[in-house]
Order: C-alpha cells, then structure tokens, then sequence
C-alpha cells in the first residue's frame, strides 16, 4: 500500500483554517482510494519511501519544509505542491496593524516582509527551488500560474494542474448551533479574528449599518493581541443584540450557522479562495467577499447573491453589505447551482486524484 504525506505550514496544528480542511479533505479522498494516509506539520519527521506521495501545502510556507522537498526528490517519492499563493501587496500596504505596520512601513517589499516574519530573507529563491523539484503543481486556478511567474520566476508547463478548491456538498452530521439571532435576519462572519481577515471592517461596517452581526472564529495570538483586545472591546460595546462573538466552533456548527444567516461576509486583505464563502452560497446566504485572489471567477462577479468589494476603497465594503442585505440570495437558484456544479468534492474529486503522479 503507498503512502501518502500531505504536511501544511507549521502552526497549522494550533490554528486551523480552510487551507487545514481542505488538506483533511485531501486525505479523505486518498483513504477511499486506498491510500495510506499520514497528515501533519512537522515535515523534519517525515521519511518518505520510493513511491510515496509527499504534498505540500501553500508555497510561502516553504521554509517550514526544510529539506523535505530535497529528501523526498532522493528517496523516489513524488513531491506534489499546492501553492495556493497569492501576492501579499495588497495586505502589506494597508492591512498591517501594530508592530507589523510599523516594520512594513521599514521593509517596502512584501515578500522580503514575509520572509522576515517566517524566519529567512530568501523566500523568492526558496520557492523558485521548491517549485522546481515538484512532479506536479496543483493550481486553484490558472491565473495563479500568472502570479507564480510574476513573483518566483516560475515557468509551469506539464507538471501543472487545475484544480478547484471544492467543499462538501452538503452539511455535515452534527448538532446544529442555537441562532444567535433571528434566522435569516443576521449576518455572520467564519474566520480568525485578526487584521489579515479585516474583522474589524466587518463589525464596524455593520453596526454603521445597524445589522446584527455574529463572529465564529479564533482570536488572535500575541503578534496581534491589540487587534483581539480592540475587537473584543467594541463588541461589548454594541451589546449582544447586535454583535456576538461566538468562539471558536465545531466545522458542522459553522455549516449550520450559515445556513441560518441572511449574509455571509469574508473581508480579508487577501484571499486565494475563501472555503467559507462557497460554504456559505451552498447554503443559501448571499455572499460579501473582498475581490482579491479569484472571488470572482468562483463565485461569478455579476452572479445573484454574490456583492464583491474592493477592500482599498473607503466604504466599499458597507455598500456591499447593505446591498446584500437588501437583495439577499434566492433560495436554489444560481449562485447555490454554480458552487455544486463546480466547486464540490463529488465534482472536484475525479480531477485531484487523476492529478495526482501515477
């Protein structure tokens, strides 16, 4: 039986996300084939066999790979790598927030920024290498080959694929969440509490609004403890008529809380592909999501019930919400057809794994 390692960066184990899930997914997949599955994020442990399969999650993490891609290369393995990447331009010029704005404002370039902040000042280099050794690079969508050339001089060709971030159809077995608010009367944010997510923007953008809004998601760690603390404290400020926090949730508390809001928003600075809002349009909430990484190639830029906004522009993201608010989403109708036809495991499924090196 092969094996099979996918790793993801390193606090992958402390903070989960949808990079994480689609990860588990992955191997969910892998396992029905008869894989031998083994996921983690501690990539110095992993000795691969000739035959095996080692993949690798999100290219600007490539410093937490150490020497892998170079081992499994030795071993016979094949080495598969999901960049999932997305230039960090728009975040570094005004997403930062403390401490990070201020060594932004000292480092003009975004990746030597990212470089620094993960421990190496060769980012570009080590990327290009990693890339180079892959057997298979696993693109969301072809337009990331563009940024991927762009930033790291990669020149793709055969070992290139596409493959769609996907999600599960339908919602998972579980107990469903008690509403924070009236059913389809609220609007809810999925995601970490931090400046890379804007939930800030959101909490503020709806109570300009007067729209009750529920967060379900980890607070930050001590890099942005400011950021938490300055969350935390306007939303007992708005009271819990108009503003929750919800904590951190069970993933099948998180698909049923969707299913009850009127509008799901994601307001990150940047964003390859938000999971959640395809989760949320499955489940019938009209969708906020910033039009940064391919928002709107998944979701369809003029689709009922998606509203992108440009996240640079002052108020952009409340005339978004308040129009999404106001128009909603059809139950059934295109936006909920165009996620299950396209963005969906049971469709996607046959693509990753023929994907995959023989």
């Amino acid at each position: 039986m092969r094996s099979a390692w996918l790793i993801g960066r390193r606090s992958i184990a402390r903070r989960g996300g949808g990079d994480a899930m689609q990860l588990h997914e992955m191997g969910e997949l892998l396992r029905a084939g008869g894989w031998r599955v083994k996921q983690g994020f501690a990539a110095g442990a992993v000795m691969p066999q000739a035959g095996d399969l080692v993949l690798l999650s999100s290219v600007q993490r490539c410093h937490d790979w150490g020497t892998l891609p170079e081992r499994t290369v030795a071993a016979g393995a094949s080495l598969v790598v999901v960049p999932l990447y997305h230039p960090l331009d728009l975040y570094h010029r005004r997403g930062r927030h403390g401490l990070d704005a201020l060594l932004a404002r000292a480092l003009p370039s975004a990746d030597r920024f990212a470089a620094l902040r993960w421990g190496k000042l060769d980012l570009r280099s080590r990327a290009r290498k990693v890339l180079a050794l892959a057997d298979r690079i696993l693109l969301v969508h072809e337009d990331e080959e563009l940024w991927l050339s762009q930033d790291f001089g990669f020149r793709g060709g055969v070992q290139t694929r596409v493959v769609p971030v996907a999600v599960h159809a339908h919602l998972p077995a579980g107990p469903l969440p008690t509403c924070p608010f009236g059913e389809r009367d609220f609007v809810f944010c999925a995601g970490r509490i931090e400046p890379l997510k804007n939930s800030l923007s959101v909490l503020r953008a709806a109570s300009n609004l007067g729209l009750p809004v529920a967060f379900a998601g980890a607070l930050p760690g001590a890099r942005h403890a400011l950021y938490g603390a300055r969350m935390r404290r306007e939303l007992r400020g708005h009271g819990d008529q108009r503003a929750r926090w919800l904590g951190e949730l069970p993933y099948e508390q998180l698909r049923g809380l969707m299913a009850q809001a009127r509008v799901h928003v994601l307001a990150s600075w940047t964003e390859v592909v938000g999971r959640v809002s395809l989760e949320a349009a499955l489940a019938g909430a009209a969708v906020v999501a910033s039009d940064t990484g391919h928002a709107a190639r998944y979701l369809g830029r003029d689709s009922e019930g998606v509203f992108l906004f440009d996240p640079e522009r002052v108020g952009d993201l409340e005339r978004a919400l308040d129009e999404a608010w106001r128009r909603g989403a059809a139950p059934g109708g295109e936006l909920v057809f165009r996620v299950r036809e396209r963005f969906t495991w049971e469709v996607v499924a046959p693509a990753f794994l023929e994907a995959l090196p023989s």
